[in-house]
């Protein structure tokens, strides 16, 4: 996984401080979860409850400044789903081997 721990922690701490209510269980997949690549935005898969996703949803760049806060400004990419969402969507399916909990 090419995330610092530093890294880790800054996006932990924004849902949990955005979010504190949410539940939400974080993921990274993409290309920075190859530790042999380079570069590649930082993919964000967010599971939470029905109740709660369209307000993290709509909370997207809160989230991204509050990271911001403690690492460089750099693309992230957010992807919200609820559990049963995450084990019906075709594309959420496609990337169940790649994902790494954070």
């Amino acid at each position: 996984m090419r995330l610092s721990s530093k890294e880790v922690s800054a996006i932990k701490n924004a849902f949990a401080q955005l979010f504190p209510n949410a539940g939400c269980t974080i993921y990274l997949f993409g290309s920075r979860t190859q530790d042999n690549r380079k570069g590649g935005d930082i993919d964000l898969l967010v599971v939470t409850s029905d109740r709660f996703k369209e307000e993290i949803v709509n909370g997207k760049s809160r989230i991204r400044l509050k990271i911001f806060e403690t690492i460089p400004e750099q693309k992230i990419d957010i992807t919200v789903a609820t559990p049963v969402e995450l084990v019906t969507d075709t594309f959420l399916l496609s990337i169940q081997d790649d994902l790494i909990r954070l």
